[in-house]
């Protein structure tokens, strides 16, 4: 009998070890794995926008940029200023080639326009645009699928004329006015662009 149960239990045992070797277990190398599709790169020629402060010609503006490669730009900018029409040209190089692949892409700028700008209501001497040379950092922030449009936001320096500093002296001096503060040394732009 010891033999009987003995020999069923190899029995068993083998036959599970041959049935064992039928049933592999897929490694994961054999699992397929899902992933996300980058987005395919596309030259941009350029981009058009809308905003407010010294990138956009003002206060308020619109801005064109011609992408002659895809690490650089140059633009021109109109806009709406205190006292009149300002303006802005100027280029950018970028650290991220600008062709759909980035959600995100910095880069540094130097334009040349109106940086400064003076007005006092109820007395016209005072009202005046000032033109000079203005350093910059921003990022372009591209959305969606094919990431076309987003916001840029900018970090202005301006190297604001000795005039302007002469204009801001006499305001202060001047005693039918209460001026207290100075110039902030530093300017934000920010807007809404589409890249085409």
């Amino acid at each position: 009998m010891k033999k009987m149960v003995a020999f069923v239990l190899m029995t068993i045992l083998a036959t599970n070890l041959l049935m064992a070797q039928d049933h592999v277990k897929p490694s994961l190398n054999d699992v397929p794995v899902l992933t996300k599709q980058k987005p395919k790169a596309e030259r941009r020629w350029g981009d058009a926008g809308f905003g407010l402060g010294l990138d956009y010609g003002g206060l308020v503006g619109v801005k064109a940029t011609f992408y002659p490669i895809p690490y650089m730009g140059v633009f021109g900018a109109v806009g709406w200023e205190m006292i009149g029409i300002g303006w802005n040209v100027g280029c950018l190089g970028r650290l991220i080639p600008a062709n759909g692949t980035h959600t995100a892409r910095p880069y540094l700028k130097a334009m040349y326009g109106v940086n400064g700008a003076t007005k006092v209501t109820g007395k016209s001497g005072y009202d005046e645009m000032f033109y000079g040379f203005t350093a910059g950092i921003g990022v372009e922030t591209r959305f969606g699928k094919h990431k076309q449009s987003g916001i840029n936001i900018d970090l202005n320096f301006p190297f604001r004329s000795p005039e302007f500093f002469d204009q801001i002296a006499r305001m202060k001096s001047d005693p039918e006015l209460d001026m207290t503060q100075s110039p902030i040394p530093i300017a934000i732009s920010i807007g809404y662009n589409f890249e085409f």
